[in-house]
């Protein structure tokens, strides 16, 4: 994340008519409660009767009523944290309850998740709060709700968002939200809640503060504890009038995406011949027994790599819509649940589903050595003798007799051509680039690629918290939630996505740590054990091309952008509509129907044309 530099020198800015502006939108959720705390608050004042003779009286923590909430003494909560050689660890609270201190510090909590686009800016510029003449009085504490998968965070991911702050102090687990409660109105992520350690009781809150504010209420709170007059409020400096800083940051990330990541799964991912024979394969309706489904009846190019329809048709109508290709090399994971974890296993997948091309792998490789048997050896060898038929059957999969009765050696034979199929179909669709579009053309300077209320609407979307997910240049996290959109089953059931895309993942022979993989130590991590945030949760699309790409959701049951932006500003379906399942996470911001008029001019800009 981008200014770093400038943030430590930023004034202290907070415009009072733009919070008065502000004032219901979520900025500056407590701004009366610090203009207003001028004079010492006796009722946080340090309490003499927590220390005697230099020491607390209980010795450990408050002894009085506690509650999670503005001005109240926060509980002893403990957090799951590693210890400084990585090792499983408890931490709490009373680590923090220094009631003897001859002045105040400010113990700052901080939550958030390696998911969210918002919060890794505030990680990023850590460092430039400590470096704050008031640096030395405060004291981090980065509690991680998710990874960046949205999956309860482990050991590992405490230790990965470690490296994602600067300078940090103490990193924990807090997958249930503990602090939440000190906000029941919501706000984007990170939420900081300014908490005084001689009394452990909450100073102050702030959501996704911009670097003026944050910096403001750290020296508010602490202006309040030592008794001295608050600092003053000047005028904030925004870029083109409407971005605070880390917005402008955050914007200037989202440059249009170019070549994709390196894919190491896949020796010819960059082979211009293995991208040839794909290309040719993704159109060849004939690896389908009805000759009837091809990748591009799903993948339409002259519909940017989508098809326009609710739920995708292959031999059968399936239950979800199909998302968008031309950006899918850039993708951690696959499918709407995640259930590849590469390109090409992704295009595998397809060929023996029984309601897309209802083939099989045997009945793929026969083709490929009656059509393409020059091509295919070019790429990628000698193929196996199938014109055998005997040896090799027509057809069959796992799971079929005719297959299962082959010997080992040869499945894996013609497993690997079936798998070279995928590989080269991933290597052609990595040649997909998306054109720039007039946000793109904003975001490298020019200032009137964006009409006012474009602008206007793309601010609306940084103060809603929409950058919690959407971030970076495909805009989005690559990571799973819960949002209660509508299934797109046939029978109506709610689908549960991840939660089932992660058993066929973990159990697929396809994986990038199988054997099929050119390179296992570039393996995702799977997430452990069974995850109930991952009922219902569906991997957060791009969105590049979403103006092209109706009907939207998992299920297609959205038609317009407008039905998209209704149904996030409620919070998705009711918990009671049996269409959706799971529970909508508590960081899901609502907003109002004149917050959802302003965002749909920025939304209606992202058009995403593709050079096949």
């Amino acid at each position: 994340m981008r200014g770093r530099a400038a943030f430590a020198g930023l004034a202290l800015t907070v415009l009072v008519a733009a919070a008065q502006a502000c004032e219901g939108s979520g900025l500056y959720t407590n701004y009366a409660s610090f203009v207003d705390a001028g004079a010492p608050d006796a009722s946080r004042a340090p309490d003499a009767g927590l220390c005697k003779d230099g020491k607390s009286v209980d010795g450990a923590y408050p002894n009085r009523p506690t509650d999670v909430a503005l001005h109240a003494t926060l509980p002893d909560l403990t957090f799951d944290a590693l210890t400084t050689t990585g090792a499983a660890t408890k931490l709490s609270l009373h680590e923090y309850f220094e009631p003897c201190a001859p002045a105040s510090r400010l113990l700052v909590l901080r939550t958030g998740a390696a998911w969210c686009g918002t919060c890794r800016w505030h990680y990023a510029h850590t460092g430039a709060m400590k470096a704050l003449d008031v640096g030395a009085r405060l004291t981090f504490l980065d509690l991680e709700l998710a990874n960046e998968d949205g999956f309860q965070p482990q050991a590992a991911d405490v230790s990965k968002l470690q490296k994602l702050i600067d300078a940090p102090d103490r990193v924990g687990a807090d997958p249930k939200f503990q602090l939440g409660k000190v906000n029941p109105s919501t706000g984007p992520l990170p939420l900081y809640v300014f908490v005084d350690t001689r009394t452990m009781t909450v100073q102050d809150l702030a959501t996704n503060p911009d670097p003026a504010e944050l910096e403001l209420r750290i020296r508010q709170a602490l202006a309040t504890l030592d008794g001295a007059p608050p600092p003053p409020l000047t005028v904030p400096t925004k870029k083109d009038g409407l971005f605070y800083p880390n917005e402008w940051d955050l914007l200037h990330d989202m440059t249009l995406p170019g070549a994709p990541p390196p894919d190491t799964t896949n020796a010819k991912a960059e082979d211009p011949a293995a991208a040839a024979l794909g290309k040719r394969l993704f159109s060849d309706a004939s690896l389908s027994p009805s000759g009837s489904v091809s990748c591009a009846t799903c993948h339409a190019p002259n519909k940017l790599f989508q098809d326009g329809l609710s739920v995708s048709e292959g031999v059968a109508h399936t239950d979800r819509n199909a998302p968008a290709l031309a950006l899918a090399a850039h993708q951690r994971w696959q499918f709407w649940d995640g259930r590849a974890d590469t390109q090409w296993m992704q295009a595998l997948l397809p060929i023996e589903d029984a309601k897309e091309y209802a083939a099989s792998r045997l009945f793929a490789a026969h083709r490929i050595f009656d059509a393409y048997a020059a091509d295919y050896q070019a790429v990628w060898g000698t193929l196996p003798p199938l014109g055998d038929t005997a040896r090799f059957p027509p057809a069959g999969k796992p799971g079929d007799a005719a297959y299962d009765k082959m010997p080992g050696a040869d499945q894996i034979l013609v497993t690997r051509v079936f798998v070279n199929i995928g590989k080269s179909i991933a290597a052609y669709e990595r040649t997909l680039r998306v054109k720039p579009n007039r946000f793109d053309a904003y975001v490298a300077g020019d200032a009137a690629a964006l009409t006012g209320p474009e602008k206007n609407g793309l601010s609306v979307f940084f103060r809603l918290g929409c950058a919690q997910c959407h971030w970076g240049p495909r805009l989005s996290d690559d990571a799973f939630h819960a949002t209660r959109f509508p299934t797109g089953r046939a029978d109506g059931k709610a689908d549960v996505g991840r939660q089932d895309g992660q058993a066929l993942l973990v159990q697929s022979p396809f994986l990038s740590s199988g054997p099929y993989s050119d390179d296992r130590n570039v393996a995702h991590a799977l997430g452990i054990g069974i995850d109930q945030g991952m009922v219902g949760a569906f991997k957060t699309p791009t969105l590049r091309g979403i103006t092209g790409t109706a009907p939207f959701g998992h299920g297609g049951k959205l038609q317009t952008l407008d039905d998209v932006v209704t149904l996030y500003s409620q919070g998705g379906l009711a918990a009671t509509d049996r269409r959706a399942a799971g529970v909508a996470p508590p960081w899901l911001v609502t907003f109002d129907h004149n917050a959802k008029g302003a965002l749909l001019p920025f939304l209606r800009v992202m058009d995403g044309d593709v050079d096949p």
